[in-house]
């Protein structure tokens, strides 16, 4: 595991851009040259001493001088956007309450489903990993409403969903 001095003397991270340079050059690389390499998963990685790290933990590690011992959640749900002021130390209960939309979402609101059975509206919100269901509406707004007061009693994030 890389140690703080150890990530300073080789990279510069700029916490108002979120991105790492070079601070030496070798075969491939100039000083100053930017590091990153997206993910799968549209996160940026980098490889130092033959180890590949994600930025975002390696931002924490710069700014902090200690890996997190948690995840690193990213406040605006870009996966790429490491400033310093996007990026919060959050155990998993606490990751899952900024999470985006899923691509599968049919309402278009998250925590809110068609239920055909009933011909009605169901909204739910997952909280401690137990599901609670918050009611079944014959308006699609009063689902949502339900939902977002959920939110707010439950302390998610301002962006989950979004």
């Amino acid at each position: 595991m890389i140690t703080q001095k150890e990530l300073k003397e080789a990279l510069n991270y700029n916490p108002n851009t979120g991105i790492f340079t070079r601070k030496y050059n070798n075969a491939s690389f100039k000083i100053g040259s930017e590091v990153s390499t997206k993910h799968s998963k549209g996160y940026i990685t980098t490889q130092i001493n033959g180890k590949q790290y994600l930025a975002h933990r390696l931002a924490w590690l710069y700014m902090t001088g200690e890996f997190p011992k948690f995840q690193i959640d990213h406040k605006d749900q870009i996966k790429h956007n490491n400033k310093w002021k996007n990026l919060r130390e959050v155990n998993n209960q606490e990751n899952h309450k900024n999470m985006p939309i899923q691509q599968n979402n049919t309402s278009g609101n998250i925590g809110v489903s068609w239920r055909k059975d009933r011909n009605k509206w169901n909204s739910y919100i997952v909280n401690n990993n137990k599901k609670i269901n918050l009611g079944s509406f014959d308006d699609l707004e009063d689902a949502i409403i339900a939902r977002q007061q959920a939110e707010i009693q439950y302390g998610f994030h301002a962006n989950h969903g979004r």
